[in-house]
């Protein structure tokens, strides 16, 4: 692509880089000068440009780019000043491949790719990412090279579950607190498009909990402990062990939240709600309870993985402050 500051006398069949006034009427941008108007323009220096027969006009690239990046469940707005915008079709979570966009804003300083972060939960019609291209035109050969072979981003859809819940309650915690629990979760689970099918309240004993797992029924088994859960002997997670299950993490790089379990029963998937999970007020639960809901339920690995980000903002309800301790 040739670019250039030049007399507007001299850049007849030239685009204008940049908008300019004739005879009191405005020359957009990407106008392609005539004759007539440059001989208008005279010696007025104007900012122009050309494409070169193997340049791609910024909209051209943009659009052949689109459909090797973008995947499932996205409406994209089309082309315009290089720019296309990737939109949620529905409720859900981003799955962003970060390697791939790091390759792809590596592949030369004319492509640009910015997204949501990976797993952030959006609602349809959330702007999800944007792919915009710097210059004007780009040579063919560039953006063949960039084009991924696999999609870098799609959103994962929120899927209605049926959840079973088990609350433990030793003989100093009173309904009311049992009661708090359940209706945040039940606000959690309603925006998340799922519901709670049963609720089973049990003695703060591994014996009871492992009872009551063998009735659960639902697709999602959350047990929220009446007292923190802070080793694997205790009540949750050893009830889960005693009722044939596994724990497949304990804890969690995320505040508040760090006293969270997962683990699987069969081929159910248990959550182990930490006590701040009690407050609506967002918390590591949450990004745990998200996913599991859009079917992409974490490994241990992926709770290692949250630390970086996992500093939440404190709960104004919690009994020892971070700050305090």
């Amino acid at each position: 692509m040739k670019f250039a500051t030049q007399d507007a006398e001299t850049s007849a069949g030239w685009q204008l880089a940049q908008a300019v006034i004739l005879d009191g009427r405005r020359l957009a941008k990407g106008t392609v000068l005539s004759d007539a108007q440059a001989r208008a323009l005279g010696d007025q220096r104007v900012q122009v440009y050309k494409l070169e027969p193997e340049d791609l006009s910024e909209d051209a690239a943009a659009l052949q780019l689109q459909s090797d990046i973008f995947g499932a469940s996205l409406t994209l707005s089309g082309a315009r000043t290089g720019r296309v915008n990737a939109l949620a079709e529905e409720a859900g979570l981003v799955v962003v491949d970060a390697d791939g966009v790091a390759r792809f804003n590596g592949a030369g300083e004319a492509l640009t790719l910015a997204t949501l972060p990976h797993l952030q939960r959006v609602e349809a019609g959330d702007l999800v990412a944007t792919l915009k291209i710097i210059p004007f035109g780009v040579h063919r050969t560039i953006v063949e090279a960039a084009k991924p072979d696999k999609e870098l981003l799609r959103v994962q859809p929120l899927r209605p579950k049926s959840i079973s819940l088990i609350q433990t309650q030793p003989e100093a915690v009173q309904d009311r607190t049992l009661d708090k629990a359940r209706d945040a979760l039940s606000a959690r689970l309603s925006a998340l498009g799922s519901a709670i099918r049963e609720e089973h309240r049990v003695a703060h004993r591994h014996d009871a909990v492992a009872q009551t797992l063998g009735h659960c029924r639902g697709e999602l088994i959350i047990i929220f402990p009446g007292a923190a859960t802070q080793d694997r002997r205790d009540v949750g997670p050893a009830g889960l062990v005693a009722a044939g299950g596994r724990v497949v993490h304990l804890g969690m790089p995320v505040d508040p939240g760090n006293l969270l379990f997962i683990g699987q029963l069969g081929e159910t998937p248990v959550i182990g709600a930490p006590g701040c999970a009690r407050s609506i007020a967002f918390n590591g639960f949450d990004w745990v309870l998200e996913r599991a809901c859009a079917d992409l339920f974490p490994s241990a690995r992926d709770i290692q993985a949250l630390g970086v980000g996992g500093l939440l903002k404190e709960i104004p309800s919690r009994p020892l402050p971070r700050l305090k301790v």
